[in-house]
């Protein structure tokens, strides 16, 4: 029997109040995850946000693109590895 290989997962996080919202990230990622936020962080930028992590193919163009180092991508762990594991 062949296994199916599970497409990854990906945590995406956007630190709201570290983010300057330059853009960086929204012009670099290749699956639309980010968008700009419709608040304001108390340095008064709108900061981008993660609008759709379930499309994010783990690339870390958005984190390599950051210059304030605000964005975080970590694998999650496979659902097999949760089971394993009772995660």
């Amino acid at each position: 029997m062949v296994a199916k290989l599970q497409p990854s997962k990906y945590d995406v996080q956007v630190d709201g109040q570290g983010c300057k919202a330059c853009g960086y990230c929204i012009e670099v990622c290749p699956k639309d995850v980010f968008s700009q936020a419709d608040y304001f962080n108390t340095k008064g930028y709108r900061p981008v946000q993660v609008k759709a992590a379930d499309k994010c193919i783990g690339c870390r163009r958005c984190f390599f693109a950051c210059p304030d180092f605000a964005i975080d991508v970590d694998k999650k762990p496979a659902e097999e590895d949760c089971r394993e594991k009772n995660i």
